[in-house]
């Protein structure tokens, strides 16, 4: 292996080392732009990448072939030269291809030891780049960022969204520091669906548009990390997707159980625009009251007052709604329908009442009360959500909207997409009906010393008397 390795740095000392200094010297001689220099060097770079990984994966396959613990429990079957794409760009290489002596699959052991499932044709690190990009932008873009000058399909890219398993991550118990009051909000967002373009149901039962849920559970504002400009939430906790509700709110009672002493908690206030859903979440959270949310609130009120000149029925209006006064609100109405001729418009009027009524309760606890610090759903939706999945005029299959606000959800509450990736695969691993034999495993792994002569090779570079950069830096990692 050492000579392999060795091989690899002494061509890249020899050869690209010079291609290095020659890309510097046009960089200072040409007054080129500094754009041209960090291509330059990420080109030569991504070279050497490639060239190190190849060799690294066929000395493991040489290993293999002439491993004790192999021959015992393994056969050689060919040698195969095969290519995955990397986020140095494409690697080829050769390994070959065993049979177990005792029954089971035939398969390639090198693949399997470095996590390389049998119709992989990219790499971790590439599906992890197309992950970050595609939960922020596009699958097109995503695809196209891949992999150094190198692209996949945004078929290909979807597929890896589609196929994700989401576990969100872990939380930390905060049972001792529970507070009084905790805060829930809660709304949607509406998602042009793919394919569908009914307006209303039609008799298959499929509709339009695609309705993401999204639910957090706060602490309240966090003073500290506030500005004038930017309230953040303390402590907060995202939960959401195409969900059923009551399924969405066993999770959302679960985490405030695991998390918090309920019995040190006094209220929960659970903001939303009033629908059914939203206040399903009264029957499944304990101490849970709710708080109709601002934002739809003011729109019903001015779906009510846009048609009036009279600006003193619209002032009653939301002073009546500032008490909770519903003598004095159902009065305004009166006045307001008077004032309103198209029928068009008396039916909007009349459903904005209706609204209000019910949900008057959710009205009625605001009212001096100082606990309720507002609700910031519709911007929440907008940032996590919408800027993805509905500000763009595109459609959306039903398991990509709710991969897709999953993986962001995933990411808002601090999750790593590294390590989704990573436990996915080893659980796909794991399921694998047949296993390498552990022997096999520990010997190539733990094996000492192994890798140690790479460094330790004598080469030219270290011997020369001029001690350029590259003398110094290899020096370091020599020791």
């Amino acid at each position: 292996m050492a000579s392999s390795m060795y091989n690899s740095i002494q061509h890249f000392i020899e050869f690209g080392t010079k291609k290095i200094e020659k890309r510097i010297r046009e960089f200072i001689q040409e007054k080129k732009d500094l754009a041209d220099l960090v291509l330059g060097l990420q080109e030569e770079l991504n070279a050497l990448g490639r060239d190190i990984t190849a060799e690294i994966l066929e000395d493991m396959d040489d290993y293999l072939r002439n491993s004790t613990s192999r021959k015992t429990h393994w056969e050689i079957v060919r040698k195969d030269r095969t290519e995955i794409l990397t986020s140095f760009g494409p690697v080829s290489f050769e390994r070959t291809y065993f049979k177990p002596k005792k029954g089971g699959k035939r398969q390639y052991l090198v693949d399997q030891i470095v996590g390389l499932n049998p119709h992989d044709r990219v790499s971790a690190d590439v599906v992890i780049n197309v992950l970050e990009e595609a939960a922020e932008s596009s699958y097109r873009k995503a695809g196209e960022k891949a992999a150094y000058m190198n692209e996949i399909s945004k078929q290909a890219v979807m597929n890896k969204v589609h196929e994700l398993e989401i576990v969100q991550p872990g939380v930390k118990e905060r049972k001792a520091e529970t507070p009084k009051i905790l805060y829930i909000e809660a709304d949607e967002d509406h998602v042009s669906q793919q394919g569908k373009k009914y307006k209303t149901e039609n008799e298959w039962g499929l509709s339009s548009t695609l309705m993401p849920k999204l639910v957090y559970v706060h602490e309240g504002i966090d003073h500290d990390k506030s500005t004038k400009n930017r309230k953040v939430l303390k402590n907060a906790r995202y939960f959401g997707g195409i969900r059923d509700s009551e399924e969405l709110w066993l999770e959302v009672s679960k985490y405030i159980d695991d998390t918090y002493d309920i019995e040190k908690v006094e209220t929960v206030y659970l903001s939303g625009d009033g629908a059914a859903w939203i206040k399903q979440g009264l029957q499944w959270i304990e101490k849970s009251k709710f708080v109709l949310d601002r934002y739809h609130l003011s729109r019903y009120v001015k779906t009510a007052t846009a048609h009036l000149e009279d600006e003193d029925i619209e002032l009653e209006l939301e002073d009546a709604l500032k008490e909770a006064n519903k003598a004095q609100l159902k009065k305004a109405f009166a006045k307001i329908l008077e004032k309103t001729e198209s029928e068009t418009k008396k039916k909007a009027v009349n459903d904005a009442k209706k609204y209000i009524l019910n949900n008057w309760a959710g009205i009625e606890i605001k009212v001096d009360n100082y606990e309720i610090v507002g609700c910031s759903a519709e911007g929440h939706v907008s940032h996590i959500l919408s800027d993805r999945l509905s500000s763009r005029p595109m459609g959306w299959s039903k398991r990509g909207a709710d991969k897709m606000s999953q993986l962001r959800i995933f990411k808002k509450n601090g999750g790593k997409v590294y390590d989704l990736v990573m436990a996915q695969k080893k659980k796909e691993q794991r399921e694998q009906a047949h296993q390498l034999q552990d022997e096999l495993i520990r010997e190539m792994r733990v094996r000492n010393g192994r890798y140690e002569s790479v460094w330790n090779s004598n080469l030219t570079v270290l011997k020369k008397g001029n001690k350029t950069a590259l003398y110094s830096a290899l020096r370091a990692i020599v020791g």
